[in-house]
């Protein structure tokens, strides 16, 4: 039993899972502020999401260096730099996977989707251990 319960412990410490866990509340964010921004306030779904891009991604920024990477002090300017560099290729990367799975592979677009994020949610995690917060 002991054993188990240092198992769970791990994976709960772990960097991995405090990313996916501040990528799940990141996410719950889009979604509330992008009903907020584009139904409630009538702005256009674009710009909402241009709005969420910067304050979101602002958000897991500070979130992931403070909490799953521990990193504090200097460099705050060049790591957030580095974060919405990685966000913004990661944004770009997600665009061309979804026309080459979807439009030449021919897979459903949820499902390419999930493969999609699945994918970049491991890209993102490592490019942000040893770049972003190296």
């Amino acid at each position: 039993m002991n054993y188990i319960r240092l198992k769970i412990h791990t994976i709960l410490s772990s960097k991995f899972f405090k990313f996916l866990l501040i990528g799940g509340f990141c996410t719950l964010q889009n979604i509330v502020l992008l009903y907020v921004l584009t139904t409630v306030l009538g702005w256009h779904y674009l710009i909402s999401t241009i709005i969420l891009m910067i304050t979101v991604n602002t958000l897991g920024f500070y979130l992931n260096r403070r909490f799953t990477f521990k990193k504090q002090g200097d460099n705050f300017w060049q790591d957030l730099c580095k974060y919405h560099t990685v966000m913004l290729s990661s944004s770009l990367t997600v665009l061309i996977l979804m026309y080459v799975l979807v439009d030449l592979v021919g897979i459903w677009y949820l499902y390419a989707n999930l493969i999609i994020t699945g994918f970049m949610t491991l890209v993102n995690f490592l490019m942000h251990q040893k770049w972003t917060f190296k």
